[in-house]
């Protein structure tokens, strides 16, 4: 529940998700009435049969391709964040959060691997750095 109150885990990529699939029913309901209403001429619709089937069959299939797009690009947004936060615990960074405060003292992070060897990094403090052995260069 902290996870929650802090922000550290979000729950909107799961709304996403949720909207996407209801979204996606709206827009084939929708163009399904269009290609109904071209097909049977209802009264009311001021198109043509043909260009109603043709809108409908092209709302069908663009408007899905471009809610698609809108959704992916909105969750790409959350997994950009969950990546970087993953590779900043890999290097040994700090971890996000809602409150940080400053640390009172210095202190080293915790060791990171080598994103080559996959090995050890030590830390040099003269020049605020981290070394890999194996390698024998600075990260």
């Amino acid at each position: 529940m902290s996870e929650y109150i802090t922000f550290k885990r979000f729950i909107t990529p799961t709304f996403i998700m949720i909207i996407y699939i209801l979204g996606a029913l709206v827009v084939i309901i929708l163009s399904f009435l269009i290609m109904l209403g071209g097909a049977f001429a209802i009264q009311g619709f001021s198109m043509g049969g043909g260009i109603a089937i043709l809108l409908g069959v092209l709302m069908l299939i663009f408007g899905n391709l471009f809610w698609r797009i809108l959704s992916e690009y909105m969750i790409v947004q959350f997994r950009i964040y969950d990546e970087l936060v993953s590779l900043n615990r890999k290097m040994g960074g700090p971890l996000p959060s809602a409150t940080q405060m400053p640390p009172s003292t210095p202190t080293t992070p915790a060791t990171p691997i080598c994103p080559t060897c996959g090995g050890p990094l030590r830390y040099i403090q003269q020049y605020q750095r981290w070394y890999c052995d194996r390698e024998q260069k600075y990260v």
